[in-house]
């Protein structure tokens, strides 16, 4: 069993995508952001509690969060950043050689790394926006339209380097406005240093209770938001419905264990308190779920053998197996379940197996394995900013890299449709205060369908609700790749399922 790039942390090369020759302008002069000077930010630890948050207590034990006073500590850590040289920064657009002042946009993105599969599509869509905005003459700002400049910033697939990535486009680049995506190790420091420093940002493909506990909220005082970051995804009562839909379609036994590492996301599902609706969700639905460790059902991230976890789950029957952990831990345990001649009936994961060429790296395990559809080429969604179908956007991305397309580009596709129509609502670009009062009421249409900001009292008013439908990896004998089909749309039906959902013993024997 081979481990890919993802795995083994290896980087590979992420500055091709940029015009050969392109100079990025240096950006005007303005008042520099400040924080105060601290300790270092670490991420959040497996033993921590909640304390006072930026908004809010959190009230649930077991996260760990950032207080306002952590805030300004993580600013001034972040502050202390890498020379901008050693990170990518790319710059689109007409520049501001004509003296009228530039739309700046950051993004930060996990190019490089264990997580770098999240971003396989992020610097093509870069170059899509790139030339759209060219094209276009640059993007609407009240009623200017004002020339481009995208700057984008490698996370490393770490916690603190992804803050010192926003550090530096808030305080390097001065950029207008922050979009970042790619899990909750990602969008979370990045947010925290937005929410400091008073930068507009708009975060995505994260749970967004991950979002909101770590860094301060209660789930018990929704109705008080964060001031800067805003974020549009599914939560966990989405989750929940889309996995369940899945797991109803066949005659297993209601035994589930759960993988759920001691990290940021992991402590949010497995959590069994009533107001976080997975764990909670799945005990209500009858089924039983075997705790993997003695440690509040959590394991430790990166151990090097899941065998006591393996005996626990083949002890108690389970069938179905379900979780939010790495790639790399996933594979692990793979490993340990076919040494022990384990072989759960249904294995649903989120995050480690949400894209083609790590599930095919895992060989023939890797089929039938099942995970979250929030966008696809069969979605009836066009984007704002280009006017494509989904299955254009999805087929151009196809045609230029030679790879199979992944959710991500609509994601990624979407935080810029969101920042542009956030942007045609103010009457200046200086006006940071502006573009977050826009967002808090934005109703936003995109690629991933509407993204509707304080439209709902049971979530805070900077999300925006994703739905989820469900998903399998079936192997096509004809491509030799695992498609991902949609098994059910539990979440949406603006999408019909294009295939059955099959046990784990009869997809692999295709």
């Amino acid at each position: 069993m081979r481990r890919s790039d993802r795995s083994t942390g290896k980087k590979r090369l992420i500055g091709a995508e940029v015009a050969s020759g392109a100079v990025c302008a240096q950006p005007a002069v303005v008042e520099p952001v400040t924080a105060a000077p601290a300790d270092d930010a670490t991420p959040p630890g497996p033993d921590a509690t909640a304390t006072t948050g930026p908004r809010a207590t959190a009230a649930h034990q077991g996260f760990r969060v950032v207080d306002r006073r952590g805030l300004l500590r993580l600013a001034g850590a972040a502050a202390v950043a890498a020379p901008a040289g050693s990170l990518l920064a790319a710059c689109s657009g007409s520049g501001s050689g004509s003296g009228v002042r530039p739309v700046r946009i950051g993004v930060v993105t996990p190019q490089s790394g264990a997580l770098s599969s999240f971003s396989e599509a992020d610097l093509w869509v870069v170059d899509t926006m790139r030339k759209h905005f060219t094209d276009h003459g640059g993007l609407q700002v009240g009623n200017s339209t004002l020339p481009v400049e995208i700057y984008v910033r490698d996370s490393q697939s770490t916690f603190a380097r992804a803050g010192k990535a926003a550090t530096q486009l808030i305080q390097n680049d001065r950029v207008d406005i922050v979009l970042t995506s790619a899990t909750s190790e990602t969008v979370n420091p990045v947010a925290d240093q937005c929410e400091v420093n008073g930068i507009p940002c708009i975060s995505t493909m994260a749970p967004w209770e991950s979002w909101w506990i770590a860094r301060g909220g209660r789930m018990d005082q929704l109705d008080q938001p964060f001031t800067w970051t805003y974020h549009f995804f599914a939560g966990l009562n989405e989750y929940y419905n889309a996995y369940a839909a899945m797991w109803g379609q066949h005659s297993v036994n209601h035994v589930v264990g759960g993988l759920w590492p001691d990290d940021i996301d992991g402590r949010v599902f497995a959590n069994p308190d009533p107001q976080l609706k997975f764990r909670s969700s799945i005990s209500n639905g009858g089924y039983e779920i075997v705790n993997p460790s003695d440690n509040s059902y959590l394991y430790v991230p990166g151990q090097k053998s899941f065998s006591e976890v393996i005996a626990r789950f083949k002890r108690e029957g389970v069938q179905i197996v379900t979780g939010i952990l790495p790639y790399a831990d996933y594979e692990t345990f793979l490993g340990d379940s076919e040494q022990a001649e384990f072989y759960p009936k249904i294995v649903t994961v989120s995050k480690a197996l949400m894209f083609e060429n790590e599930v095919k790296a895992l060989g023939d395990p890797g089929k039938g394995l099942s995970t979250e559809m929030f966008w696809s080429p069969d979605h009836p969604t066009r984007s704002f900013l280009t006017d494509q179908p989904s299955k254009e956007i999805a087929d151009a991305f196809v045609g230029k890299s030679g790879k199979v397309w992944t959710q991500q580009i609509g994601a990624t596709h979407a935080l810029f449709e969101v920042a542009a129509q956030a942007l045609t609502k103010v009457d200046s670009i200086e006006n940071r205060q502006g573009i977050a009062d826009a967002l808090k009421t934005l109703t936003a249409r995109t690629i991933l369908g509407e993204v509707k900001f304080g439209g709902r009292k049971d979530v805070p008013q900077n999300v925006a609700l994703l739905p989820l439908n469900g998903a399998q990896w079936q192997y096509n004998p004809t491509t030799t790749k695992n498609d991902l089909k949609l098994v059910n749309n539990a979440g949406s039906n603006a999408v019909q399922p294009n295939a059955e959902f099959v046990l784990l013993d009869d997809q692999r024997n295709v």
